[in-house]
């Protein structure tokens, strides 16, 4: 129905998606159809993305108004834009899909984590803000137990590459490998090494884990599927939109887990380090698990206070 907005006049009675103070604003711009004010544009946005209950909703369609026009976000206040009915044609056809729960950073087609930007596509798992968190704790973990030697990374189900590429942006001496089964997600990494100035310091390749793996790493991180079954039914349709691969791990959410935790053992070298990101109430179960020569360190809370990080130590 928003496309009828410029095109000709319309039962304003009939726009639901828009409050009754928004209709004189409708009402203006339906009686000029080739001119409109980027700021209206701002105003009716927000309100359908507000009533369909999207977070942010002014931050969400300044980034689709930036994104369209190819403009920094504040431009949107500053230059008093105008734009004709082409536009505003492509602009409700993206507020429609957001409104409908599609990924703002598929819409973009850009995800910003760790100070860095990347390039993200539907069909691969977009990166968390929580997973910071794995990124600053390596870092740190490098500090302590190997600088300034040179160390070996191996990221377990690197996605678009974006805790590889971080890793390898912020450790100067270091050798990272990322793996994963998703051949979109390594061409995603690709690009996105390249874009970050850090080609040479990464490599991607198709691996199932351990499958195609045959060296040692002085640490191993991932952060894997780990959302069970019956946790999935209950997910937003935003997330649902994500590859189900990368999300949902088996009846407990605990299956890929298990398989790095078997197997890391023979992949790291002696006091080698594996950090993995964990999910909500996942920490009791990995300390009943019967561990293959690894022990656990620590489990450290993301902002909202869930144990989020899991860190272990070959013995």
């Amino acid at each position: 129905m928003y496309l009828n907005f410029l095109q000709k006049k319309v039962n304003i009675q009939k726009l639901k998606a828009l409050p009754k103070r928004l209709f004189p604003l409708w009402q203006k711009h339906s009686k000029n159809s080739q001119i409109v004010e980027v700021i209206d544009l701002l105003k009716i946005g927000t309100e359908i993305l507000k009533k369909n209950k999207i977070e942010s909703p002014q931050l969400e369609v300044e980034i689709l108004l930036s994104f369209l026009l190819g403009i920094d976000r504040y431009r949107i206040y500053t230059d008093k834009l105008k734009v004709d009915r082409s536009f505003v044609s492509k602009f409700f056809k993206l507020i429609e899909k957001r409104r409908k729960g599609f990924p703002i950073q598929y819409i973009t087609k850009k995800v910003n984590f760790f100070d860095s930007e990347f390039k993200i596509e539907k069909g691969v798992f977009i990166p968390r803000p929580e997973t910071e968190l794995l990124v600053e704790k390596i870092i740190q973990i490098y500090m302590e137990n190997f600088y300034p030697e040179k160390v070996k990374i191996l990221d377990i189900g690197t996605g678009c590459g974006n805790i590889a590429i971080c890793l390898a942006k912020n450790i100067k001496n270091c050798y990272i490998k990322g793996t994963d089964i998703s051949k979109k997600a390594l061409r995603l990494a690709e690009e996105n090494a390249i874009l970050n100035g850090v080609k040479g310091k990464v490599e991607f390749k198709y691996s199932n884990i351990f499958s195609n793996i045959d060296e040692i790493f002085d640490i191993i991180v991932s952060n894997p599927p780990y959302v069970s079954e019956t946790e999935y039914k209950n997910l937003s349709k935003e997330v649902k939109n994500e590859p189900k691969k990368a999300l949902i791990a088996g009846k407990d959410g605990l299956k890929i887990i298990k398989k790095i935790l078997n197997k890391a053992f023979y992949f790291l070298r002696k006091n080698g380090f594996l950090i993995l990101e964990i999910g909500k109430g996942q920490k009791e179960m990995i300390e009943n698990m019967s561990l293959n020569r690894i022990e656990i360190l620590d489990f450290l809370s993301d902002y909202s206070g869930i144990e989020r990080i899991a860190i272990f130590k070959k013995l």
